[in-house]
């Protein structure tokens, strides 16, 4: 089992509320190899992140 970035898996988690969607990452996921992660919620910060 591996943990990948979940903006790579198409989750719409980035800072600025998009995400970077990898069909390889994807496809981990969906074969249930994989198990998504988002760094920023879980150090706390919102998504999208407000920016001043």
């Amino acid at each position: 089992m591996k943990i990948v970035s979940a903006c790579l898996a198409g989750i719409n988690c980035k800072y600025n509320g998009g995400n970077n969607g990898c069909e390889k990452v994807i496809a981990l996921i969906k074969e249930g190899k994989a198990i998504p992660v988002c760094s920023e919620q879980l150090a706390g910060f919102p998504t999208p992140q407000r920016m001043p």
